[in-house]
């Protein structure tokens, strides 16, 4: 087991199938580069928030999309 899927499990409770937890475990390692590229941002000054992560790492732009309500091209 990754320390990125220990992670997912440990602290949000999930637990997925092998091939799901493959595409979930790189969906977190590009948001904690995401995140970790923001917060240099921050730490220069040029944002003015923080980023971390959160049980909402491991889903997709669609899936965020789908959870925030926007709308789907037919």
């Amino acid at each position: 087991i990754s320390l990125n899927s220990f992670f997912l499990q440990s602290k949000f409770g999930k637990n997925y199938e092998a091939d799901e937890d493959l595409k979930r475990r790189d969906l977190y390692a590009q948001s904690i580069a995401r995140i970790e590229e923001h917060n240099l941002k921050f730490e220069k000054g040029e944002v003015t928030y923080k980023m971390g992560i959160n049980h909402l790492a491991d889903r997709t732009p669609e899936e965020m999309g789908n959870l925030c309500g926007s709308r789907q091209p037919p």
